[in-house]
């Protein structure tokens, strides 16, 4: 079984280096390799990268529904807890409620073990109809 619904990744994504690991509605589970460049200069992880995690993570959950032909995010927050220095990112992402063509959903982002950051986000969809 496919795991991805066929998503393509989009060329930011894969810029930053981002994997789609599962993206089957309402989920979707993101991984991201560390990488020297993509740190501030404390040397830990941007939050700009977090934050795109948690972007992606809900878009592609909602991507992964068929009907689902384009999204624009309305509204993003973030809180980091914890930074991150090494290792294997990974982005948790669930769509929680949806009224219509407005959607919210959350984001967790681990590193191994750790939770280090929550995020959530409004999300308009459009439908092919």
């Amino acid at each position: 079984m496919d795991k991805t619904k066929n998503i393509t990744p989009s060329p930011f994504l894969e810029l930053l280096g981002i994997k789609i690991e599962e993206a089957v509605y309402p989920r979707c589970r993101l991984t991201l390799a560390w990488n020297e460049r993509l740190v501030n200069p404390m040397r830990t992880l941007h939050g700009g990268v977090i934050s795109s995690l948690v972007d992606a993570a809900l878009g592609c959950a909602l991507l992964s529904k068929k009907e689902v032909k384009g999204i624009a995010t309305l509204e993003l927050k973030v809180n980091y807890f914890k930074p991150i220095t090494g290792g294997t990112i990974i982005a948790e992402g669930e769509i929680i409620h949806r009224r219509e063509s407005i959607t919210f959903g959350q984001a967790r982002i681990y590193c191994g073990e750790n939770l280090v950051a929550l995020g959530s986000a409004t999300v308009k969809i459009f439908i092919d109809e």
